[in-house]
């Protein structure tokens, strides 16, 4: 099940977080990611939204993601952001072979 690691980014120092920005893609790639969203136009349609960019990248699974976050490669390469904004990241699997459950839709329904 392919996994994804969405990352939410404030940035405040562009030219510091450039570096970083530039070392981290090989990287993902190596690892078996590919960047589904980086940049580009954000619109909000519902709820609060505080400016930020948004990256979504895709693994072939959980345990692929998981190597790149835990990589030596890129542990030589994330203090380049330090200091550079906020991050949220937050890793996802993918959507499931199988309905969920009537308990998580609310729906009694056979």
């Amino acid at each position: 099940m392919p996994a994804y690691l969405i990352i939410e980014a404030r940035i405040s120092d562009p030219q510091g977080f450039a570096a970083y920005a530039r070392a981290t893609p090989a990287v993902v790639a190596h690892y078996g990611g590919r960047y589904l969203v980086m940049g580009g136009a954000q619109d909000s349609l519902e709820g609060e939204h505080a400016p930020a960019r948004t990256v979504i990248s895709c693994w072939p699974d959980r345990a692929a993601a998981l190597a790149f976050w835990h990589s030596p490669e890129y542990a030589a390469i994330k203090p380049l952001r330090a200091g550079t904004g906020m991050f949220r990241v937050l890793l996802a699997d993918g959507v499931q072979a199988q309905p969920l459950p009537e308990s998580a839709t609310g729906d009694s329904t056979p």
